[in-house]
């Protein structure tokens, strides 16, 4: 569950960057997919798609209603955020693999991925799901609630920094037992050359 302190002072779907300019978070739609494609090569670089979890990315769609952009008062995109369905080794058990968060390099500490990360975990809560994985920042992804305690026994199918790789519950002991490599187990994307919005 989200902690009060995540985000003080903004709204999970509305913000306010400084004191001038004003953001919305949104689904994304297919004519955001460019957008978010070249934000991402923006904030993150190429490497972004040799990374562990653009293994269980790779020819598959966000969850279903979990893939989000930023938008200012023009529409363009500030910042995006998806989530995956992965399944947690060789069991039945799943769980939902967040990322990439990106934000317009420009704008980084402004509260834009601040407020896609409160929005992505409530929406993914009220969807029923109980769990969240990533790989990132530790100090950064704690304010939200997670951390590596219950990623030990669990692991990227790739190359990985163990520390880097979090979890947080959204039904407390949704991740008890949970053990393996992470498996890929979303909706198969069609080839269109680019990634589709969800």
């Amino acid at each position: 569950m989200l902690p009060p302190s995540a985000l003080p002072g903004i709204s999970p779907t509305r913000g306010e960057i400084g004191s001038c300019v004003a953001f919305t978070i949104a689904a994304e739609t297919p004519s955001d997919v460019a957008a978010r494609e070249a934000l991402l090569d923006r904030a993150m670089g190429p490497q972004r798609r040799r990374k562990s979890s653009e293994k269980l990315r790779r020819g598959r769609l966000p969850s279903a209603g979990l893939a989000f952009v930023a938008r200012d008062a023009a529409g363009a995109v500030l910042g995006t955020v998806r989530l995956w369905d992965v399944r947690l080794g060789e069991g039945r058990a799943r769980a939902l693999l967040l990322g990439p968060l990106a934000v317009e390099p420009s704008l980084k500490g402004a509260g834009v991925g601040s407020a896609l990360m409160c929005h992505a975990i409530a929406e993914a809560e009220s969807l029923g799901h109980r769990a969240i994985l990533l790989v990132g920042d530790a100090p950064y992804y704690a304010r939200f609630g997670f951390s590596a305690d219950k990623t030990g026994s669990l692991a990227m199918p790739g190359p990985y920094e163990r520390h880097r790789f979090l979890a947080l519950e959204l039904v407390e002991g949704a991740l008890d037992g949970a053990s393996g490599v992470l498996k890929a187990a979303g909706r198969r994307q069609r080839s269109t050359g680019l990634e589709t919005a969800a």
